[in-house]
């Protein structure tokens, strides 16, 4: 059984690993770079460090190592990224999904509303689907506003608010099953 618990935990953990993946990927630019300076200096350095009878310190092996290192966070930071966002899809798609939507509603201004259970906010996992969808948060699908603390469904009618509901999430998902293949 996936719940939106767990993909609020999951999203936390993808955008966790795709921050660290973007320092990883600035610290292997500037190692790189210094290795490919170091070749056009070493005559200079090494020649002055000579000349002035201090020995010279040689960085090309700590630089290698270190690019090597950073080379393989990076990778797997990816590939955990690729799995997170892969078991995201298919939690999210699952006809074993359970969101916690308090039972009954409260209704203003013409419209149906739906509290998460215990007032949780899911906003990891709200901007993270948006991203997937290529919407913006809240999501607005068939009348129905999804956001990170609540559902709004423009209609009046619990039972119509529901079906609204229940349709928008399948649509979600057939969507997201579209991406997943």
């Amino acid at each position: 059984m996936t719940d939106f618990t767990n993909l609020e935990e999951l999203a936390r953990q993808i955008k966790a690993n795709r921050n660290y993946l973007a320092q990883i990927e600035e610290e292997l630019k500037i190692v790189n770079m210094k290795l490919h300076e170091l070749p056009l200096k070493r005559p200079t350095e090494s020649t002055f460090a000579k000349m002035i009878g201090s020995p010279y310190d040689d960085q090309q092996q700590n630089l290698e190592k270190t690019k090597a290192n950073l080379e393989a966070k990076r990778d797997e930071l990816s590939n955990a990224v690729k799995t997170d966002t892969a078991k995201f899809i298919n939690d999210m798609t699952s006809p074993e999904l359970v969101i916690p939507l308090d039972p009954k509603p409260t209704f203003k201004d013409g419209r149906v509303l739906f509290q998460y259970r215990n007032a949780t906010k899911f906003h990891n996992l709200f901007e993270f689907l948006s991203e997937l969808l290529g919407l913006s948060a809240p999501l607005v699908v068939k009348d129905v506003m999804l956001s990170s603390s609540e559902v709004i469904v423009k209609v009046t009618n619990e039972y119509e608010a529901k079906q609204k509901f229940i349709s928008s999430m399948s649509e979600i998902q057939k969507t997201l099953t579209i991406k997943k293949k």
